[in-house]
């Protein structure tokens, strides 16, 4: 940390400063959260309250231990996280997961696509347009798609298990050091995915008990279905009361063996008592319950079972899932080609030339088919040379509580609203009492975190 203090600048205090820095940081307070955190590049974090973002002087950051506030160039940042971000306020539920070729994605509504642009709806604005190149893929959502649950943010609505102090919560994560249960009821009621990330050290053992009524104990008693996670592999059970425990079988996962921190996914799909667990974006297992499906609660819990090791549980998504649709995991089938997926896991490549809320129109082969939206899971476009970029200090990227990230950028930063301009479809405003996020630096930013292998420094920096 004192590495980077050295790198940035000491602010001036105007006169007027001290009151415009306390009424814009009681703004971003209520907003975001009173206890931020900012991330540099090399690692370091610093925890405090953003008072001003100025395109001249930078990121002004106050801290208890500071004498005064400092000034941080968006050169040295690669992001900062805020407590207490509030879901997005939508007028309608989204039907389509839009993903942009550098990294941006949305949910929102189709309203039409064709060989030039692509037009749509989202939560921040009824009407926007992009060209069609910048599109990467189009995932399309089940009626009634919902995500239930995105954080954590804190403790509330989380029971905990006869070790109160076993699972703590700081900075976004769940924080594990000894044995004890920490679970919540979700309402399951048909198919879901839950995604987060898993961090550890040493040897550890995770058990994540799903669709399950013993929320703050483990109990064999309970009918849910068991993944037992550890450093290497991973196991299902089937646990129903009177009929006692059932393994349904294990998986390997050799590169647990080499890094500390993975991205976990687990799907079930309840009508077909299918269950599915992804390690970083790839399928581990695919089991099924041949006796159908037996669980009968409607919580998740997490059961840290050693002493000692350091468990850690942060970007939990909890969201129902149709059973069939993939809106996260996208395989670009061709530079070249346009691709359309069906549900009944056919593949039409070629040229699309028209979608809009009923059919897709590809140009397959030299033949025009028209294909019914109702039949499709997902379209991806063709991925067009890449372009230099110019150097943009301040385009940022804002991850958004309930599924977003948009990139911008930066404009004006005044009271709780940004404003900036994307790359991708033009101007943009958002509060900040919605930004979970707010990256910096982003290419190499996103590196910085995907390529956080362990170190004290890197991996527990702000443990006490």
């Amino acid at each position: 940390m004192s590495g980077n203090l050295g790198q940035s600048k000491r602010c001036r205090r105007p006169l007027g400063w001290a009151l415009l820095c306390f009424t814009l940081g009681q703004v971003l307070g209520q907003a975001a959260g009173a206890d931020s955190l900012l991330r540099f590049m090399d690692g370091s974090m610093l925890h405090g309250d953003l008072q001003q973002v100025s395109l001249q002087q930078g990121v002004r950051w106050a801290h208890p231990d500071l004498a005064k506030p400092v000034d941080f160039r968006p050169d040295n940042l690669a992001w900062i996280r805020f407590e207490g971000a509030r879901p997005v306020q939508r007028s309608n539920d989204p039907t389509v997961h839009i993903r942009f070729h550098n990294g941006d994605e949305v949910l929102g509504n189709l309203i039409a696509l064709d060989e030039e642009r692509v037009q749509f709806s989202t939560w921040f604005n009824e009407q926007l347009s992009a060209p069609r190149d910048v599109l990467q893929s189009l995932a399309f959502l089940s009626p009634g798609f919902r995500i239930l649950y995105e954080g954590p943010t804190s403790m509330n609505g989380w029971r905990l298990g006869r070790d109160p102090d076993a699972w703590k919560y700081r900075d976004g994560v769940f924080i594990s050091e000894g044995v004890g249960v920490l679970g919540r009821d979700f309402g399951l009621k048909g198919s879901s995915r839950v995604e987060f990330d898993l961090q550890w050290n040493g040897t550890f053992s995770l058990i994540v008990p799903m669709y399950t009524s013993a929320l703050d104990r483990f109990d064999y008693r309970s009918n849910s279905y068991m993944f037992y996670i550890s450093r290497g592999y991973v196991s299902l059970q089937r646990v129903q009361s009177g009929a006692g425990v059932r393994n349904l079988g294990q998986g390997q996962i050799p590169e647990m063996q080499t890094k500390n921190r993975v991205a976990v996914e687990i799907r079930v799909n309840k009508d077909k008592a299918e269950m599915e667990l992804y390690i970083d974006r790839k399928l581990v297992r695919k089991w099924r319950d041949t006796n159908g499906f037996a669980a009968t609660g409607s919580g998740i819990s997490f059961f840290s079972q050693l002493n000692g090791p350091i468990v850690r549980v942060s970007n939990l998504r909890v969201s129902a899932w149709d059973g069939h649709s993939d809106p996260v995991q996208f395989a670009q089938a061709s530079s070249k080609e346009d691709m359309v997926y069906l549900k009944n896991r056919d593949e039409v490549p070629g040229k699309i030339k028209l979608m809009d809320g009923q059919n897709v129109i590809i140009n397959s082969l030299g033949e025009d088919l028209k294909i019914p939206l109702d039949r499709t899971i997902r379209v991806s476009l063709a991925k067009p040379e890449a372009k230099p970029e110019a150097n943009r200090p301040w385009e940022v990227r804002a991850h958004f509580a309930g599924g977003a990230a948009v990139s911008f950028n930066l404009n004006q930063w005044e009271g709780s609203m940004l404003t900036g301009r994307s790359r991708n479809f033009g101007p943009v405003s958002f509060d900040s009492k919605f930004i979970r996020r707010l990256q910096f630096n982003l290419g190499s930013s996103q590196k910085t975190n995907d390529t956080n292998t362990g170190g004290a420094n890197q991996l527990w920096p702000w443990d006490d």
